[in-house]
């Protein structure tokens, strides 16, 4: 079974919502708490729970900061990226610039953000997915509250398993 790693946002947890989803649908993963950590301790935290190879790294909004930073990184150690409305737009230490993060190489990666995102904005996902990610854009808002099923089959087809 391959690994899955998710990092929440900001004002998420290791029982959010898209995990809770994730789980109830018979997937295994680990969700470090990242909950009041500055990114650079929310990447130290992720850098220990993906040790390894063959991981799907999952990271929603300010963990989907952290997690294309790592992925990009180490990308050796990921099989798969699902990054969901990332903060792309927003830079601090260790991230000087996050308009320079790029895809990992050699590693599918897939962006799913909301039209109606008021937090973080689309504009940093379509310039990350023009450097070589693929980008769904759904009808939602930042929580993608109501596109669990689009990130379900997004894990589901970076797993290579059926829908």
């Amino acid at each position: 079974m391959v690994p899955i790693v998710f990092a929440h946002g900001l004002e998420g947890s290791p029982n959010g919502r898209k995990i809770q989803h994730l789980r109830t649908s018979g997937f295994e993963l680990v969700a470090p708490d990242g909950r009041g950590l500055a990114l650079a301790d929310r990447l130290v935290d992720l850098e220990e729970a993906t040790r390894g190879r063959g991981i799907l790294l999952i990271g929603s909004s300010y963990g989907g900061l952290a997690a294309a930073h790592l992925a990009m990184i180490h990308p050796e150690r990921f099989m798969g990226l699902l990054l969901l409305a990332p903060a792309l737009h927003h830079s601090e230490p260790p991230v000087s610039d996050a308009s320079q993060i790029q895809p990992p190489p050699g590693v599918p990666t897939m962006v799913i953000h909301g039209l109606f995102d008021r937090v973080v904005p689309i504009e940093s996902s379509k310039a990350y997915a023009k450097k070589g990610a693929t980008l769904r854009e759904v009808e939602d808002d930042h929580s993608l509250a109501h596109s669990l099923e689009v990130i379900e089959s997004s894990v589901r087809a970076l797993l290579g398993r059926p829908l």
